[in-house]
């Protein structure tokens, strides 16, 4: 536990040293670090996943160990959708889209393998919670009208993984209602802080106010990972 709390502050304050470089036009530091934010959740996963093998002696401690596989595979997604993420920051426009499109690719398939997970887990499905997944895709298309930011053609990606993400929040919305426990709060609040995060990636991106953009880009990093930390911690719940 100690370690993983090392750990996770490493990562934060990474992640606000990311935010200040870009902000700041120092793209390969900020490459750098946000390189140590990305592989501290990873670790964070892989000891939690190692405290779930080194336990495995009933029924209850494989589930979990399944549990801590998927997660780990999810993460593992999202390492490389920060991967592209970072490629994409350090090319030419042309480049940089075409590397937007894949990271929000790899986390839009960390996503459906959250919420399957989710499902999985959950004993049943509160359906009337569906027309939440749509408060993010409405907030960026109000935006647009609102000439708050200027969605491009390749914003039509982010849109629909708006929608992805916005499902897996209700899926763990969903299992806080019908299995309450600290596992499931945990994953809520960290699919919370994940869909904040790449709502206001939005704004970064198309926002017409520069200051917007340099503000949000340090909200974007720190809930990133602290959603991040908490989807690996639960791995141990």
């Amino acid at each position: 536990m100690i370690g993983i709390g090392i750990i996770s502050g490493i990562m934060i304050v990474t992640a606000f040293l990311t935010a200040a470089f870009y902000v700041n036009e120092r793209r390969v530091i900020a490459t750098i670090a946000k390189t140590v934010s990305s592989l501290g959740f990873m670790l964070i996963a892989f000891i939690a996943l190692s405290k779930n093998i080194d336990a495995l002696d009933s029924v209850n401690d494989l589930a979990d160990l399944k549990y801590g596989m998927m997660m780990l595979t999810g993460l593992t997604l999202c390492l490389v959708g920060d991967i592209f993420l970072m490629i994409k920051e350090l090319f030419t426009d042309r480049t940089a889209n075409l590397y937007l499109l894949l990271g929000v690719g790899s986390f839009a398939i960390a996503q459906i393998l959250f919420a399957i997970r989710f499902i999985m887990y959950a004993d049943r499905f509160v359906y009337w919670l569906l027309p939440i997944i749509l408060i993010a895709p409405a907030i960026l298309l109000v935006s647009h009208k609102a000439n708050i930011i200027k969605l491009e053609k390749t914003a039509s990606g982010l849109i629909a993984y708006s929608v992805i993400i916005g499902f897996t929040t209700v899926c763990a919305l969903n299992l806080v209602i019908v299995n309450p426990s600290d596992r499931s709060v945990t994953l809520l609040v960290a699919l919370v802080a994940f869909m904040l995060s790449d709502t206001a990636l939005c704004y970064t991106y198309y926002g017409r106010s520069v200051t917007l953009r340099r503000v949000l880009n340090y909200v974007v990093m720190i809930l990133y990972y602290i959603a991040t930390i908490l989807l690996a911690y639960s791995i141990l719940l």
